[in-house]
């Protein structure tokens, strides 16, 4: 998406209305609590494998569970690895949203601009706002480019 050809008016529309950062931090949330869960059991798993085949099971029983059982304990620990990193991701898309929206102009802001540019112009009968309207413009292409670049590094980010 050509973000420099939208005006602020848009551009501010489109990151302060929608849901936020709020649905990923509670993917992260729910990620964290799955990777914990993960290792916990884990190493729940590994430990009562490891207690039943160090003192109490000998045998070839012994060794064909440890066979079974060491794979299922690395494949718990990779996935709480997974999610942990998937929780880390999702903390990550949250706050370069965060850093993007506190970049961006507020709407209220835009519209205030333009809102003013238009009083000024209605009463510019004889040009003696014109001084006024330049800056009210200038104001509203600073804005321009000011959400552009907050949408960018968000967009490339």
């Amino acid at each position: 998406m050509n973000f420099s050809v939208l005006p602020p008016e848009i551009n501010s529309a489109l990151m302060f209305s929608g849901a936020g950062s709020g649905p990923m931090l509670a993917a992260a949330a729910a990620w964290n609590g799955l990777a914990a869960e993960l290792d916990s059991a884990a190493q729940s798993f590994s430990s009562v494998t490891s207690g039943l085949t160090a003192a109490a099971w000998q045998g070839p029983a012994s060794q064909a569970m440890t066979a079974t059982a060491v794979p299922y304990a690395s494949w718990l620990s990779a996935a709480a690895s997974r999610a942990s990193q998937a929780s880390a991701q999702a903390e990550a898309v949250a706050g370069a949203f965060e850093s993007a929206l506190a970049a961006t102009v507020h709407p209220g802001t835009v519209a205030a601009n333009r809102s003013d540019l238009v009083s000024l112009v209605v009463s510019n009968l004889f040009g003696q706002n014109a001084p006024a309207i330049a800056a009210t413009e200038s104001q509203y292409e600073e804005m321009w480019a000011q959400d552009v670049a907050a949408m960018v590094g968000y967009h490339s980010g």
